[in-house]
């Protein structure tokens, strides 16, 4: 009897623990849902009520142009919290899946800071970064999504960090993930000298529904940390967060990647060539020094322009000029570009000088030849970039045509766009960006007429075919199939894009087994659009 009767407390407890767990999840739900209601009205009223006011200004050019810039961010704000609702709703119904690929380290990060550097730019925040750790660049893993976790992260991490803060970002590997062959673990650490957070919140970071009330006036959903864990989790990998109020915060996710094994065509032609590095950046240099003595080149090093030069006359005076010199933009009394111009009037033009710079340049070819600059390269500094950069100065790389003007820019003109779309607002969107690029748009109304279309032009007529997937008649995928059935050599070959607002991973997968060779989200850019069509191209003509 006893036993029966310590048996049903038990189980009243348990219900009653479920059911206060349930009504705080209500709760919590409810909270978020009154939150969401707001954080979604207000990028709304910017954009309704800035249309009124450019419609009422529309002889104020510079009025107007103050309006459509509110609307282009209130819209972007807008599209995140869209994005992270419906990731949200994605992950809890196990909707949600992986797709790995083959990609670099240097072109992921680089593809990050292009993100994540202007934000920071903007509130003055210095930014340290710090990839000495990454030994192999190549690796294969979901892309996309570590993509997400890591922007999610620095993105807080400059929101909450007070102007001239400071924001960094650490990779290393750490090792091989248990048996598995060709696996190791890559750790990115997030660190920043912000605001912090309490204890009380830290302990529920990364529960759905639930925010920190003492930054909710900081735009955001207060989803991005329950996305960031589910995802890191999907990776099987692990997520961290270490946090001190007024004193800042970090986070250290762990993932584990396929290494692919790739060898350096240019270690042959380097090895043994000495240049000379000049950067104040400590974590630069000790990064660049890794690299270098691993492609078997020589390096003297020197801090400032005057050491630099200093270092090239005397090697200059002995007739053993260097192989190349890099030099860093950010250099103390005397920058980068500054002491390009000393040194091009001490060596000459045959020596290349590389300008070094983690911050975007704006100079065109002519301008960077008018500094004696010979390239710009990027930071941070990886060994395949590093590599292919100074191969392209030597005899082989000459002879091989490999170095390009980094001025050069990309031009679309005399290109013929086939544009699939249903909507007329989107296909006169789509006209006017694509023919802003320069190229030549035609369209059509749903896929049955551009398979009717394409079938009846002229072999080759089209070079690029933008396909919506949502269509009356006949739909993307149905058309992108049916081209790719017809028997002429053009139809298996000229690139489709899907241009959709189906943007899940499993969507675009959908377009790939399609036929399609790539995917633009909905609402696009000037910029995704070039960018698709410049690696369309290119790939086409096998370049």
């Amino acid at each position: 009897m006893e036993r029966s009767e310590a048996s049903q407390s038990e189980l009243i407890a348990a219900l009653q623990s479920a059911l206060d767990a349930a009504e705080s999840a209500n709760r919590a739900k409810s909270a978020f849902l009154s939150a969401m209601s707001h954080d979604i009205r207000t990028p709304m009223n910017a954009i309704i009520g800035m249309t009124a006011i450019a419609r009422a200004n529309m002889s104020d050019p510079d009025k107007v142009a103050d309006c459509l810039e509110k609307i282009d961010l209130s819209s972007r704000h807008l599209l995140a919290l869209i994005n992270d609702i419906l990731d949200m709703s994605r992950i809890e119904s196990g909707k949600m899946t992986l797709s790995p690929e083959d990609f670099t380290m240097a072109e992921f990060i680089h593809s990050l800071m292009a993100v994540f550097r202007p934000q920071a730019d903007k509130k003055r925040q210095h930014v340290e970064l710090d990839f000495s750790g990454v030994h192999h660049e190549n690796v294969r893993g979901d892309q996309l999504r570590l993509q997400q976790v890591l922007i999610n992260i620095l993105s807080n991490a400059v929101k909450f960090t007070p102007e001239e803060g400071t924001v960094s970002l650490r990779v290393r590997e750490t090792g091989r993930v248990g048996e598995r062959l060709g696996y190791a673990n890559y750790e990115f650490t997030v660190s920043d000298t912000g605001m912090g957070m309490k204890p009380e919140f830290l302990e529920k970071i990364f529960q759905p529904f639930v925010r920190d009330e003492s930054v909710s006036k900081i735009e955001g959903t207060g989803l991005g940390m329950t996305i960031t864990h589910n995802l890191v989790k999907m990776m099987n990998g692990e997520i961290s967060v270490e946090s001190a109020l007024g004193k800042g915060t970090r986070f250290t996710v762990t993932v584990p990647l396929e290494q692919l094994e790739t060898a350096d065509p240019h270690t042959e032609a380097l090895n043994g060539l000495k240049i000379l590095a000049v950067d104040a950046d400590k974590a630069s240099m000790r990064n660049l020094r890794e690299i270098l003595a691993d492609l078997g080149m020589e390096c003297d090093f020197a801090e400032n322009a005057w050491d630099g030069s200093e270092l090239a006359a005397q090697a200059h005076m002995e007739g053993r000029d260097y192989f190349a010199i890099l030099l860093g933009w950010r250099l103390p009394v005397v920058d980068g570009v500054q002491a390009c111009g000393e040194l091009r009037g001490m060596l000459g033009r045959d020596v290349p000088i590389l300008l070094m710079s983690s911050y975007e340049w704006t100079l065109t070819g002519d301008e960077m030849r008018k500094h004696g600059i010979t390239a710009f390269l990027p930071k941070p500094l990886f060994r395949s970039r590093l590599s292919d950069a100074l191969y392209a100065f030597t005899p082989e790389g000459r002879e091989a045509g490999r170095h390009k003007d980094s001025g050069e820019e990309e031009s679309f003109e005399g290109v013929r766009v086939l544009l699939v779309e249903d909507n007329e607002i989107n296909i006169e969107i789509g006209r006017e960006l694509i023919g802003m690029l320069g190229a030549q748009v035609e369209c059509a109304g749903n896929g049955k007429e551009a398979v009717e279309l394409f079938s009846a032009s002229q072999p080759g007529r089209f070079d690029l075919i933008f396909m919506d997937i949502q269509m009356p008649v006949m739909n993307g995928l149905e058309a992108a199939r049916a081209i790719r059935a017809l028997d002429r050599a053009d139809a298996r070959t000229v690139p489709i894009i899907a241009m959709s607002a189906n943007a899940f991973v499993e969507d675009i997968n959908e377009c790939r087994r399609a036929g399609m060779d790539g995917h633009i989200p909905k609402p696009v850019s000037v910029q995704a659009l070039s960018a698709a069509m410049g690696h369309a191209l290119r790939r086409e003509v096998g370049a």
